[in-house]
């Protein structure tokens, strides 16, 4: 699913900066991002998404893949709800599946 719509900035576990990426890619397990540097491979990220009314901060997150394409670098992250280091999993669980069907909704309202 197209993740244009959503805004995105990250921070990898141990950094104080955070890092704003576009969205490419969208669902409730994962996203794609395009950043201007380079991400670690099995790094762990917090994330920040922003949807029309809808935020979710600190999401625990780990890059899976990182790869160079021209204007910068796409990461693939999987979101890790359940990981110890994420709070409220079960409600970060939901609201992730809940921007997606928001995301599909106006996928196909747009179509």
């Amino acid at each position: 699913m197209d993740g244009a719509l959503i805004a995105v900035s990250l921070r990898p576990r141990g950094r104080l900066g955070s890092i704003e990426a576009e969205a490419v890619d969208f669902n409730r397990y994962g996203i794609g991002v395009i950043t201007a540097t380079p991400l670690d491979k099995d790094r762990t990220v917090y994330l920040r998404l922003c949807c029309g009314g809808m935020r979710l901060d600190n999401i625990v997150g780990v890059v899976h893949n990182c790869v160079r394409q021209s204007g910068g670098y796409r990461s693939g992250i999987r979101f890790r709800p359940s990981s110890e280091l994420q709070q409220d999993s079960v409600e970060v669980e939901s609201v992730l599946a809940g921007l997606e069907d928001a995301l599909l909704e106006a996928q196909r309202a747009s179509a």
